[in-house]
């Protein structure tokens, strides 16, 4: 669901910027949303204004920005190379930033893995500086995605300790969806809302998609999964994203990759399994 989340995307934004797809998909997830958090005050269960604070934070690094470069990535770099990016990236990113913030290890294996994702970002990238007319766009669609790895990791990071404390994953997802869509309205304000008018039925197939879709069913099914199975195992199956994405690109819009790409994107995926396995390893022999 997450792989084809690219591909309704790119469909989307021949219409739609992208803060304005981003503020529409999250406007619907946060109705759905909304209600649990609802409830959960009619019940007593307020939260500290510190929490809601880091929450607010969160709902920026993981929604507002996040969504707001991811899309532009898209737009510039194509569907199938942003999931690539993304989904190879984001475990690097996040072993460095957790060794840096919460002092996890970060060793030589680790390192390893990070260097081989660089490359592989590299094989990806660097065949397009040697063509006769140089697609910047393309270079800037691949820095928003590279920030857009960046914003979650630092995500996940700082939300570990939030989510340890609360124990309410469903809470937590409910108030940074709303607090995320809450901080995009301003940043859309200056957008031109008036192409949502020109929306075609199957964009806003895509639009539902993306919000009930990836925002509500693919998150619920991602914690079900976390709930049965280790998250070092679960975290693999992330990895299929970029796969279902090409393929998606393929289908729908005929465009197939390089084999520069493809060589880059297994050397990317090569990276993030070395990186996360042996991060999770050892956090298993710690425990």
């Amino acid at each position: 669901m997450w792989g084809f989340s690219f591909v309704a995307a790119r469909l989307v934004l021949s219409t739609l910027s992208p803060i304005i797809l981003a503020t529409v998909r999250f406007g619907i997830a946060s109705l759905i949303f909304a209600p649990v958090i609802v409830v959960e005050l009619y019940r007593g269960n307020s939260q500290k204004p510190r929490d809601l604070v880091e929450l607010a934070l969160l709902g920026f690094l993981s929604i507002s920005i996040y969504f707001v470069l991811q899309y532009t990535g898209v737009d510039y770099a194509g569907a199938g190379i942003s999931a690539l990016l993304v989904v190879g990236l984001i475990p690097i990113l996040t072993g460095i930033t957790s060794s840096l913030l919460l002092g996890e290890m970060y060793g030589a294996q680790q390192v390893s893995g990070t260097l081989l994702g660089l490359g592989g970002v590299a094989l990806v990238v660097v065949p397009g500086l040697f063509v006769e007319k140089v697609d910047w766009y393309f270079y800037l669609g691949v820095l928003c995605l590279v920030l857009n790895a960046a914003c979650w990791a630092s995500y996940s990071t700082l939300s570990r300790r939030l989510m340890t404390s609360t124990s309410k994953p469903l809470l937590t997802a409910s108030y940074v969806t709303v607090f995320g869509t809450l901080l995009l309205i301003p940043m859309s304000v200056t957008s031109d809302w008036s192409a949502v008018r020109y929306l075609r039925a199957e964009q806003w197939l895509g639009i539902f998609y993306l919000a009930i879709g990836c925002s509500c069913a693919a998150y619920f099914l991602w914690n079900f999964s976390l709930s049965t199975m280790e998250a070092v195992k679960v975290t693999v199956w992330q990895y299929l994203e970029p796969l279902v994405a090409f393929i998606g690109e393929v289908a729908i819009f005929g465009t197939v990759p390089t084999a520069t790409t493809i060589a880059g994107g297994v050397a990317i995926i090569a990276g993030a399994l070395l990186t996360n396995w042996t991060w999770g390893s050892a956090r298993q022999k710690i425990k």
